[in-house]
């Protein structure tokens, strides 16, 4: 345990570096400063461990330096912490009281949960079949020497299905083995219940940005205490199954890309852009999103036609370099997806499986005993705060990227149903992972689009920060 608590503190450090280099001491709020630097030095470890194995180097060594470096950035942050305006006490002044209080709420509230889905996470050990032969076994190739990983993924003896998934998940696993030394999937776990928890934290810090600490506590609440997110055998958060960690993937490039779009910060941007990057290296629908992402956001650049904005949307580049590099990866693997490609005639008999399909999703998103009360308030109060923005752009471009992701997954499902008749278990294996990608944006989003209180916050700090406000209408030409 001490030393993965060092590996993290490592990622934590590498972001923190990174985000001085890239955006020097730009003012922003530390929470999301802390949780951005985390994602983003776990996501240049997964790269440069990528490149890594693709050079056949997966020595200890590797992951040991780059623990090194980042403890070292970790220790010139402290260093020079006084200097770093996000961290001044100063501004705390006077707010002691109310957040002493949301803190006892939250403890009240959400320590039965926690308790549960720590307990669950890591003291129970992966029995399901998709954490055990695909992430783990994948580390554990990486861990014993495999690095001849061509080999390794293309024999069918060697390894089952889906060998052409992402890496995000195995390598993060990898090098939680590289630092304790053994390839152990139990000891590996309070990692991921770390990864996880900054997650929450991400979602809590989102939703309060928008309507308060209170309604952010009730939200999150409502997650830890549904049933598909607690207690689900294959993609909830008490599993190392990278469902969840595509979830929160999902909800970091879309709950950065709204802050952008008010605040006009660069370095939300790039969080939004990181986060789709990461999708990518996840899950094959990881790809989806990041392509959804990658299209609505040249359509924001076509139509606010910001001359202004060129040096920014250079982080575009950032999702866009890590498709293509993985594409060129899965091109060396076999297809082994559940979906075979689809033909032009199974294409248009979609609309026969269409009615049964939504039939099928409706009746299973209702049930209490599945998902709690999440889907009783989200998708009315989503709805409403789609109709209500319908001409605000800011708030509906990222609504329209969840939907086209939803639609993305209902396609799939009809095709699955084409090509090989198994409605039935699909619907049950796999319809939980598809929903819970969007469960945590869909809740921020319910919210943020039914609430102005952050548009009032964001004036403040236009006038603090002196940050250039600019006409987001569509009809926009000039900045």
């Amino acid at each position: 345990m001490p030393l993965i608590i060092v590996l993290h503190l490592s990622y934590l450090g590498t972001g923190l570096a990174a985000l001085r280099i890239l955006f020097g001491n730009t003012e922003y709020p530390w929470h999301f400063r802390l949780i951005l630097a985390y994602y983003a030095g776990i996501f240049a470890h997964i790269v440069i461990l990528h490149l890594a194995i693709l050079l056949t180097i997966t020595s200890p060594i590797v992951t040991w330096l780059l623990v090194c470096i980042g403890l070292l950035g970790l220790l010139f942050e402290l260093a020079n912490v006084r200097t770093i305006s996000p961290f001044k006490l100063g501004r705390l002044s006077g707010e002691y009281k109310n957040e002493f209080l949301h803190i006892f709420l939250a403890m009240i509230l959400l320590t039965p949960a926690i308790y549960l889905i720590t307990l669950r996470l890591v003291a129970v050990p992966d029995i399901s079949f998709d954490p055990t032969a695909f992430w783990n076994l994948r580390a554990k190739y990486f861990f014993y020497g495999q690095h001849l990983w061509t080999d390794a993924f293309l024999d069918v003896d060697r390894i089952n299905a889906h060998r052409d998934y992402p890496f995000y998940m195995p390598i993060f696993t990898f090098e939680h083995y590289s630092i304790i030394g053994k390839a152990d999937d139990f000891s590996t776990k309070a990692g991921t219940w770390i990864y996880y928890c900054a997650g929450l934290l991400l979602f809590f810090f989102l939703i309060s940005e928008w309507a308060g600490a209170k309604v952010a506590l009730l939200a999150t609440s409502f997650v830890l205490y549904s049933p598909a997110y607690s207690y689900d055998p294959y993609a909830s958060i008490t599993t190392t199954y990278v469902d969840f960690p595509l979830s929160l993937m999902i909800l970091a490039s879309t709950g950065f890309l709204l802050r952008y779009l008010r605040s006009r910060q660069t370095i939300d941007f790039f969080a939004a852009a990181m986060a789709a990057s990461s999708a990518v290296l996840q899950k094959t629908e990881g790809t989806v999103w990041a392509i959804i992402f990658i299209a609505f956001t040249i359509l924001i650049i076509a139509k606010i036609q910001d001359r202004g904005w060129k040096k920014e949307y250079a982080w575009l580049l950032l999702p866009i370099c890590i498709l293509i590099g993985w594409y060129l990866i899965k091109s060396r693997l076999p297809y082994d997806l559940d979906i075979e490609k689809p033909t032009l005639k199974q294409l248009f008999n979609l609309w026969k499986v269409a009615p049964k399909m939504l039939a099928a999703w409706l009746a299973s998103i209702f049930k209490i005993g599945r998902w709690g009360l999440l889907p009783i308030f989200t998708i009315p109060v989503f709805i409403i705060g789609l109709i209500r923005n319908i001409h605000n752009k800011i708030k509906l471009v990222p609504a329209l990227m969840v939907l086209c992701y939803l639609g993305s997954n209902f396609i799939a499902f009809m095709l699955l149903d084409i090509q090989q008749g198994r409605f039935d278990y699909y619907m049950n294996v796999s319809y939980d992972r598809h929903i819970i990608h969007i469960v945590l944006v869909s809740i921020f989003l319910a919210v943020a689009m039914n609430t102005a209180e952050f548009a009032e916050e964001v004036d403040s700090n236009v006038q603090v920060n002196n940050i250039p406000r600019r006409d987001l209408s569509w009809n926009s030409q000039t900045g």
